[in-house]
């Protein structure tokens, strides 16, 4: 089920502004899940098993779900006075219950979905985008025919894109809960969320910050569960660096006849 508003309202000559909000809930989505898991406890992880016929069951139920929410605000002036721009803003709110089930994605507790009801992976809260293109006037009518043509007709183009990070999800590789499954368990969080303290990786880093590619969270805000329990962490409670991005580009102009330009 998808739902959305708009409204726009021209502000002044050439130049309006956008509202928009969607909407959407999605149900029965798949899961891949084994559902001869015991529950977690002590002792042999076989003995405890719901079916003492299988060992392994895997199965496909649709069950699942995801909804998303978004709220975009969008500034859009054509070209006029050689200036035209396109600035678009969005808030969104993306969760969902896993992430690609048939792929391998499982729920860590697979007779309590809602345990997993977070951030999608791709959930990004913030994204600023701005594309805009200048036409610069100098020259461009110049009545020197040389300097109109070498100097003249210059443009000034670019993208700038601005967004939070993505999620980021905790998690540890014993079988804390005595299941059977590794690798799905989170851990207990004792303290507040932490940030994320990721320098950007590039080529030109140094040793320095390659190295806080590692260990750039406070770890003392988990610790692992208690024995034969899950841990009460949610998923993709982190949140991984944010994004700066800017594409510019130069371009000029020639006129050849009429109107007619390279």
């Amino acid at each position: 089920d998808q739902w959305s508003f708009d409204l726009q309202r021209e502000l002044w000559r050439n130049t309006a502004l956008d509202l928009q909000y969607v909407g959407s809930n999605t149900s029965h989505l798949d899961r891949s899940f084994f559902n001869n898991t015991p529950a977690p406890g002590p002792g042999d992880v076989d003995p405890r098993r719901p079916s003492q016929k299988f060992r392994s069951r895997r199965m496909i139920q649709n069950d699942l779900i995801a909804d998303y929410d978004a709220f975009s605000v969008i500034l859009r002036k054509r070209m006029s006075h050689g200036i035209q721009a396109d600035a678009h803003y969005t808030w969104s709110r993306t969760r969902d219950m896993g992430t690609h089930s048939n792929g391998g994605g499982q729920t860590m507790d697979n007779y309590d979905i809602w345990r997993d009801y977070g951030p999608s992976n791709w959930d990004i809260p913030h994204r600023f985008v701005a594309s805009y293109l200048y036409d610069v006037p100098f020259l461009r009518n110049h009545p020197q025919p040389v300097l109109r043509a070498l100097l003249g007709g210059w443009q000034v183009s670019g993208v700038t894109t601005l967004q939070s990070g993505s999620p980021v999800n905790i998690t540890f590789g014993q079988d804390r809960a005595n299941i059977g499954i590794t690798g799905q368990q989170r851990p207990d969080l004792v303290g507040a969320i932490p940030d994320l303290n990721c320098q950007p990786n590039s080529a030109g880093a140094s040793e320095v910050e390659r190295r806080q590619l590692i260990n750039c969270y406070d770890a003392s805000a988990f610790a692992l569960p208690a024995q034969f329990t899950f841990g009460n962490a949610g998923r993709n409670i982190l949140r991984g660096p944010k994004s700066i991005n800017t594409d510019l580009s130069l371009m000029k102009n020639f006129t050849l006849h009429g109107s007619t330009r390279l």
